[in-house]
């Protein structure tokens, strides 16, 4: 089984077949390599699966190599299907849910930059134990490992104090008042929130519900950016039946251009906590 952040069965057929038409044309990696203008390891990444390459470089690959109609036609729909991949929410039920925390550690461990648009919930990396239980319970109600995935969850918070990487959120008023647990764990929540606000190397933003503006907003997202594990920046999309990784560079740059947009509406630093701590003692007192 593969990380949900790292291969995934069809980067590895499209690897394989892109590979195979360049052996057949009889290049090298770095021949090839040279004619694409990408760097020999960025086209071994591809081959290996670890990196999804844009359909513009595949259409570019496969004429270079001389790729016959229909295995042209194969790699440029293989190519569309890696741009936007979804992991079935079957794949995620029959793992453990602390081996999909394990892969979110991971992802997030190999990442420098983190920006997170997150319209109706707090967001992992922020939650209280007493939060997360609430949450993961609700989400898969039927799974006898909650306790160690909540336990794998808050080991994940670590990654807060390390001052290499760069976290910012944006939270929208709708996950501060969004009753996921009981008015007692949800005050404590946003309490832990107001103080990791006033943290100087956390970027946390809330953007109320006044604050209005032509802005795209429409679903949560990630983004994780200057990645040290040879894969590029991505951004993962939670959906009913499962995440979604989206990486083609154009389509990561819009994502990250709407974060920019939502950032620029939100409040911070001092404003965002009297804002949070509003909000909870309106939660304390229903």
């Amino acid at each position: 089984m593969t990380s949900l952040y790292g291969r995934s069965q069809r980067r590895i057929r499209l690897g394989a077949l892109l590979r195979g038409l360049r052996k057949n044309a009889k290049l090298s990696g770095e021949a090839l390599a040279d004619q694409l203008a990408v760097s020999q390891s960025h086209l071994s990444r591809v081959e290996l699966g670890d990196t999804a390459p844009s359909r513009e470089l595949v259409e570019r690959w496969t004429r270079m190599c001389g790729a016959p109609e229909d295995s042209m036609q194969q790699a440029l729909e293989l190519a569309e299907a890696v741009v936007v991949e979804v992991t079935a929410r079957r794949t995620v039920k029959g793992r453990s849910l602390v081996a999909l925390q394990r892969d979110a550690e991971q992802a997030v461990a190999a990442a420098t930059v983190i920006s997170g648009w997150v319209p109706l919930l707090v967001p992992g990396l922020l939650q209280t134990a007493g939060y997360a239980q609430h949450l993961v319970a609700g989400d898969f109600p039927d799974r006898e490992d909650i306790a160690e995935a909540v336990a794998a969850r808050m080991q994940r918070q670590t990654v807060l104090y390390d001052q290499s990487k760069t976290l910012r959120w944006v939270i929208s008023e709708a996950g501060l008042r969004w009753r996921v647990a009981p008015p007692d764990v949800m005050a404590a929540q946003l309490d832990r929130l107001s103080m990791l606000a006033l943290e100087p190397h956390l970027d946390l933003r809330v953007l109320p519900f006044a604050n209005t503006g032509p802005v795209w907003h429409d679903h949560g997202f990630n983004i994780l950016g200057g990645r040290t594990d040879g894969h590029g920046d991505l951004v993962s999309v939670g959906l009913l039946t499962g995440p979604a990784r989206i990486t083609e560079p154009a389509e990561v740059a819009e994502y990250k251009k709407a974060y920019e947009r939502l950032a620029e509406l939100a409040l911070s630093g001092a404003d965002a906590v009297a804002f949070i701590r509003q909000v909870m003692a309106e939660t304390r007192q229903n």
